[in-house]
């Protein structure tokens, strides 16, 4: 049963966590940089704070808990995070079928996403993917604002020639569904293992399978 009243002009995906499996292994070398900078959480915290967030959130709260953020440190831990990356990530269930179908309707897919470019091409390219959003990816480091933010969005959308409203998100954390609902487009979230609180949705549609996201836009 389609839950759009009509199908979408652009569907903008999230990347970690809607189309690869990565945001365990991310936090996992994430945790573990933590750690040794003198940060006391649990890898569950870890993944409730900084799932969907970026490398200026994490800097924020290493100053926020007085500890120093060492020179080049994102360097270092991307390259840390980029190998595990490439040799463990997997595809969420459904999603390449699902991207598949919806192109094949007419209707573009893009990536918009927290995450390096270069995360992307790394965790896209291994899963099959990335042909799939050839020249139609998008990063908040680009851009020059983060999610909650809505840029990356409406970047992706004028890209697109598409107006914000004729636009659907896929997205899996409460910053991605408020940089949805600031950008004024519809928005899915994609929740398949933990309920979320309903104020945390900011209006997003939940939904559980990948493989449902064609029928649920109407095609």
């Amino acid at each position: 049963m389609p839950i759009l009243p009509r199908p979408p002009q652009l569907v903008i995906l999230d990347c970690d966590g809607v189309l690869v499996n990565s945001e365990p292994i991310f936090n996992r070398v994430l945790h573990k940089f933590l750690l040794s900078v003198g940060a006391q959480l649990s890898f569950d915290a870890c993944c409730q704070q900084f799932t969907g967030k970026s490398k200026s959130d994490v800097e924020h709260y290493l100053t926020a808990q007085g500890l120093k953020i060492p020179d080049n440190w994102s360097d270092r831990f991307y390259d840390t995070a980029l190998t595990a990356l490439h040799h463990q990530v997997e595809p969420i269930p459904g999603a390449r079928t699902a991207v598949t179908q919806v192109l094949a309707a007419g209707i573009p897919c893009c990536v918009a996403s927290n995450g390096l470019m270069k995360k992307m091409q790394v965790t896209l390219g291994r899963t099959g993917m990335v042909h799939l959003f050839a020249g139609n990816m998008f990063s908040a480091y680009d851009i020059g604002a983060s999610k909650p933010a809505p840029d990356v969005f409406l970047h992706a959308a004028r890209a697109n020639h598409v107006q914000p409203e004729n636009c659907v998100v896929i997205e899996d954390s409460p910053s991605g569904f408020e940089a949805a609902e600031r950008a004024a487009m519809p928005c899915f979230a994609y929740l398949p293992d933990h309920a979320q609180h309903l104020e945390d949705l900011h209006g997003a549609h939940p939904f559980s399978d990948m493989a449902t996201l064609p029928a649920m836009i109407g095609l």
